[in-house]
């Protein structure tokens, strides 16, 4: 059965999170080459990825994604909001891609761009933030070229291969949520730009 897309990007969609795919998460949160970038140190048992899949099924303050390949449904990895606050409006955008043969392609851009554009415009929230460690540049590009703000340091956040590192703090407002970002960022869809499925901007 194809898995169901509730978001579909150019060459990726974003779908349900499923509990099926546990050991293909676990087996990448394990991997020291994706997990340097999280902040997960400890080993992750199938069943410990299954429980927090299942944490963001239904979840009042959290939703999640699979990410996967338009072309063949391959699952690349997942991005999520979680912490959503509704009265303030706020919510924490997370994501890994957990393939490194697929790193580096613009796949976790796609899906960041799809991801912010749900959060803003279906969620309507008001302020989007996320954690980026300072070592990981490539991640930097990729949120900088896409319109976070940078807007603080959490020093030595991060213990990784025997010293600490910064924790970049970064987000992106409804204020700045407009014109050519939106556009930039909606561009990344593979729908009609009048769509009503997504809410037009708050002036």
């Amino acid at each position: 059965m194809q898995p169901a897309s509730f978001l579909t990007g150019r060459r990726i969609s974003l779908g349900p999170v499923d509990s099926d795919d546990s050991p293909a998460y676990a087996r990448w949160v394990n991997d020291p080459r994706v997990r340097m970038y999280l902040n997960r140190p400890w080993p992750v048992s199938v069943e410990d990825e299954r429980q927090r899949v299942l944490s963001l099924i239904g979840a009042p303050d959290a939703v999640g994604f699979a990410i996967r390949l338009r072309e063949d449904n391959r699952l690349l990895g997942r991005s999520a909001i979680r912490g959503i606050h509704h009265v303030n409006r706020s919510g924490v955008f997370t994501i890994f891609i957990g393939e490194p043969e697929f790193w580096s392609r613009g796949y976790g851009t796609e899906a960041t761009a799809l991801t912010t554009a749900y959060a803003m415009d279906l969620l309507n929230l008001n302020r989007l933030e996320l954690e980026v460690f300072a070592y990981n540049e490539r991640a930097l590009r990729c949120y900088d070229r896409l319109g976070f703000q940078r807007e603080g340091t959490r020093r030595d956040a991060k213990f990784h291969e025997g010293g600490y590192h910064d924790a970049i703090i970064m987000s992106i407002l409804a204020r700045d949520w407009k014109g050519p970002l939106r556009d930039r960022l909606r561009a990344y869809l593979d729908m009609p730009a009048a769509d009503l499925s997504f809410t037009s901007p708050t002036p």
